[in-house]
């Protein structure tokens, strides 16, 4: 596709403050990408929005240059200085052409990603296009594009070990906390109400552990979490007098020193004496130190869910030389896929130019004849007609998609 453009502004290139400031609000979105696309003369236009990535995905004849790109920026940025446009363009990331559907096919491929082979880039890609789709941004050539994103990015994940173990902080704390076993009933304390909380908060609700308190320090925010999972709220204040025990604790807070100290741990435990489970995701640590030696408890602390992490992105990039083999061959199908649709443009004239042949015959050339013919042989000779229309309409057809097959096979 010579045509296909990306200026992308990810992790590797800037930090996120910057990115942000290219997020566009989805209430003004529209208006503000069909400007965008007006103002540059850009045949499609497709807009990707992460919480590490923004990325411009377009057609256009000529090639991006950084001075195309600043001007992109301006577009995007008119209060911005020119100086701040050239600075924040010399930065970006610019693909054109085959090096364009290489970059797509690695980023939908989690390849490109801050965490090697995780899932939602996927369905974030395919998302950004439906919606710039339904907003006339783009039509059929980006949707060649995303379709064999798709297709490979599932080859990927389907056939390969890129995403077989996980990598993040919350799906390796939740792999520890099933080893312990615990029933549906279990007491889990939790405090915080970051999104690290909430999304292990997510994983207790959906496997149905229905025994949850969250204690935060701000109140209202650990009452909104808790209205979303159905549990128990209560102000970090008040763990000093909680009286509901616990199995497990769940941590995970902004504090710069301990949360739990040997005495508010021990006046948690109510004299309980089985072995607790603690999950620790602060950094610095909530858990003071000495409450690993003085009491029977299961630690896992950030420096072994970071260790268990380092391991399995190890293994994930065992994977990566299949995925390697998967984006060539995805390049080769897009390549032939586009190369089928330019046939199909070229030829699009030719049903018409058959259909004006075949009235000519009929309404003008052999018109007399066809009069001097009774009703059941006109319906005839009509029959005949359609037939062969149709036949001149799909062997060129099918003729070019053979000799296509056949230089890809080549090739």
């Amino acid at each position: 596709m010579n045509n296909l453009r990306s200026i992308a502004l990810t992790h590797k290139n800037f930090p996120l403050d910057v990115i942000g400031q290219f997020h566009i609000q989805p209430e003004s979105r529209t208006e503000q990408l069909q400007a965008l696309k007006n103002n540059l003369g850009l045949e499609e236009l497709m807009y990707v929005s992460t919480c590490n990535r923004v990325e411009f995905i377009f057609t256009l004849p000529h090639y991006v240059c950084p001075g195309f790109t600043a001007k992109f920026l301006a577009s995007l940025k008119p209060e911005w200085s020119e100086e701040q446009c050239r600075e924040v363009a010399g930065r970006c990331e610019r693909y054109n052409e085959a090096e364009a559907i290489d970059h797509l096919l690695r980023v939908a491929c989690s390849l490109d990603s801050v965490i090697l082979g995780e899932r939602e880039i996927i369905t974030q890609l395919r998302k950004s296009f439906e919606e710039c789709a339904e907003a006339n941004l783009c039509s059929e050539n980006m949707r060649l594009v995303i379709k064999q994103c798709i297709k490979s990015s599932k080859e990927v994940f389907t056939n390969t070990d890129l995403s077989k173990k996980p990598v993040s902080a919350v799906s390796l704390a939740w792999q520890e906390f099933l080893k312990f076993g615990f029933k549906p009933d279990a007491r889990v304390l939790m405090i915080g109400a970051g999104q690290v909380i909430r999304n292990f908060g997510k994983f207790l609700f959906e496997n149905n552990y229905s025994n949850i308190t969250i204690a935060n320090r701000t109140l209202a925010k650990a009452e909104e979490l808790a209205d979303a999972y159905n549990c128990t709220a209560i102000s970090l204040a008040e763990l000093a007098h909680y009286q509901g025990g616990f199995d497990a604790i769940i941590t995970c807070t902004a504090s710069e020193t301990w949360v739990i100290d040997t005495a508010l741990y021990m006046q948690l435990l109510k004299g309980e004496k089985q072995r607790k489970l603690i999950i620790d995701l602060a950094l610095p640590a909530d858990i003071e130190g000495q409450v690993l030696h003085q009491f029977d408890v299961h630690y896992v602390g950030m420096n072994q869910i970071q260790a268990l992490a380092s391991e399995n992105i190890a293994y994930r990039q065992l994977a990566l030389e299949e995925c390697e083999t998967i984006i060539e061959n995805g390049k080769r199908e897009f390549e032939k896929s586009m190369q089928q649709r330019q046939i199909e443009i070229a030829m699009k004239a030719i049903p018409a130019a058959v259909k004006d042949i075949r009235n000519t015959a009929l309404g003008s050339v052999f018109a007399k004849d066809l009069e001097q013919l009774d009703e059941q042989s006109r319906e005839v000779i009509e029959k005949i007609m359609s037939y062969m229309e149709k036949k001149y309409i799909s062997i060129p057809m099918k003729m070019a998609r053979e000799v296509l097959m056949n230089e890809v096979v080549k090739n």
